[in-house]
């Protein structure tokens, strides 16, 4: 994990635990911290995703959603366009910080622990 890839709020592991990034001092420590492993437990209970079934989750209040690729420990990542819009974005995370910086860049809100 490179320290360009965090920001303030994202959710990474270090020697106690879970840590959030609260300050740029801890974003430049980032040597130290690891990525958390995005799972159905962090979309689910964390983030308030709704399980759909069959690995597709879904954000309550936007068309957000995030297929899991099981074999490969990721997740696909769709944000619905309107009809007339043939450019709909798709993107894999692996990552819980990924998937908040991307959050963060399509819906201008933070992905936080509900």
């Amino acid at each position: 994990m490179k320290a360009n890839e965090l920001r303030i709020g994202n959710y990474v592991s270090g020697n106690a635990g879970i840590y959030i990034i609260k300050t740029g001092t801890d974003i430049n420590a980032s040597e130290k911290l690891e990525p958390i492993l995005l799972n159905q437990d962090w979309l689910v209970n964390r983030f308030g995703f709704k399980d759909n079934g069959s690995g597709y989750f879904q954000h309550p209040d936007y068309n957000f959603f995030l297929y899991h690729i099981q074999e490969d420990e990721y997740f696909e990542c769709y944000k619905q366009v309107p009809a007339n819009d043939d450019t709909g974005d798709f993107k894999t995370l692996q990552h819980v910080h990924k998937l908040q910086n991307l959050f963060f860049e399509l819906f201008d809100e933070e992905l936080t622990n509900t």
